[in-house]
């Protein structure tokens, strides 16, 4: 076997190679996985907004509540001072009387609204729940899927190893310069470099090399470098 014959060996590894790389960058599964992570995005949108929401009734009835305990422990202030007997005047007494009123009737104000904004909060609250359930079922498909992926992609990987383990071992007879320009050529030429002379045809291009041309190549040394005149690829005859 020629040097040439070890570059076409080379040529069979490298197209291995390629294709096996296509491969794990087309997996069916990648798609799947693309798909599953645009829904969790739209979800994730949606839950942002209902979150968001939600946080801020929260926050209102929270503020509401606290502020109805603050009335409440004026109210009941107000109500130790009407009966410990430190207010004995009757127009103090009535004052206080009508402060206890006051502040009675602005904590059932704050409590209604209060309850109202927790009434808001229910439907909001049960929507940001099934969206969790709903990002967490997606969440597990996408779990799964990635594991089909990164199990593809190791078995491919082993055999991109074990194709360039087999690329090394046949270039190391071939003259560097001539893997150089096999290197540029396959690089130019959509992933072939050398092609076997089958008769009058070049594998690589598949088209007929005329006769005077033919006869040039075939008179070419047997340790020349040959390319063929229609598409420039390297000839191994």
């Amino acid at each position: 076997m020629s040097s040439f014959d070890d570059l076409l060996v080379v040529q069979e590894h490298d197209t291995r190679i390629d294709q096996l790389r296509h491969r794990r960058e087309h997996l069916d599964e990648l798609e799947v996985a693309a798909g599953i992570r645009a829904e969790l995005a739209t979800l994730d949108g949606r839950r942002a907004s209902v979150g968001s929401e939600l946080a801020d009734i929260r926050g209102r009835e929270q503020r509401l509540e606290d502020e109805a305990a603050t009335v409440q422990a004026k109210a009941a202030d107000v109500h130790g001072r009407l009966y410990d007997g430190s207010v004995v005047a009757h127009r103090e007494l009535e004052d206080l009387q009508e402060d206890h009123r006051l502040l009675t009737a602005r904590q059932g104000q704050l409590e209604e609204q209060a309850i109202e904004l927790m009434e808001q909060a229910e439907p909001l609250a049960a929507a940001l729940a099934e969206l969790d359930a709903a990002r967490a079922v997606l969440q597990g498909r996408l779990d799964e899927v990635e594991q089909v992926i990164a199990a593809a992609w190791a078995e491919i990987d082993t055999e991109i190893g074990t194709e360039e383990a087999g690329r090394s071992a046949a270039s190391a007879a071939i003259d560097p310069a001539v893997l150089s320009d096999y290197t540029s050529l396959r690089r130019r030429l959509g992933g072939i470099g050398a092609a076997r002379l089958s008769g009058a045809r070049c594998e690589g291009c598949h088209l007929e090399i005329p006769p005077a041309e033919l006869d040039e190549v075939r008179r070419a040394p047997s340790d020349a470098t040959v390319f063929c005149p229609q598409c420039s690829r390297i000839l191994v005859r």
